[in-house]
């Protein structure tokens, strides 16, 4: 396991209040993933226990993923027995950029590119995910608002549409009701990464 990988790790678990041994548990798991794509969720549990696999799926680090699974089917899938964990692909970037000597917005704008976004497009949007990730639910009225404020007027749709696919939103289906407003779980670990490395 890369030692920059360790380090970060016990910069979260110390910004977390872990104990540093959650926070190599932590680092393995990530390294895993890193390296191998996916694992069970039995092998996941059996490597760092259930509440570090809750941590994990909260703050965005891990998506469960069940093969078949697409749409709105694929954003209410449970971490549980049969179901494999990958990496998030945000949170991926960001540690892969951060092991190689970048930053998270570097990791961020790269994906971004990856997945269809060109030039500055890339970047914009990739700050607009970091201003996001500070919070671990955000509304469609804010990720808009955050489009706006960083100069992407007229592309809120096409930011929200790249930014779930890059797992930094995920939609909460039920709470966008009453209000119309939908709501989305970001991935945290982002901005935990970006304070952690200061």
């Amino acid at each position: 396991m890369p030692k920059e990988l360790v380090r970060l790790w016990s910069a979260l678990a110390r910004e977390l209040n872990l104990p540093e041994e959650d926070g190599r548990r932590l680092a393995r798991l990530t390294w895993r993933l890193l390296a191998g794509g996916s694992l069970s969720y039995e092998n996941a549990s059996t490597a760092v226990g259930d509440d570090l696999l809750l941590l994990a799926h909260d703050m965005g680090l891990i998506v469960p993923s069940r093969p078949g699974a697409r749409g709105l089917a694929s954003h209410s899938i449970q971490r549980a027995p049969g179901t494999k964990l990958e990496l998030n692909p945000a949170a991926g970037a960001a540690f892969r950029a951060l092991m190689a000597g970048g930053d998270v917005l570097e990791g961020l704008a790269s994906l971004l590119s990856e997945l269809g976004l060109g030039g500055h497009l890339s970047l914009r949007v990739a700050e607009v995910a970091l201003e996001l990730s500070a919070k671990r639910v955000v509304s469609g009225s804010e990720v808009a608002s955050a489009c706006r404020s960083h100069g992407l007027a007229g592309l809120e749709s096409q930011a929200i549409a790249i930014l779930k696919a890059a797992g930094v939103l995920s939609p909460i289906l039920s709470v966008s009701w009453p209000s119309g407003d939908v709501r989305y779980r970001t991935c945290y670990i982002l901005s935990l990464l970006t304070r952690a490395v200061l």
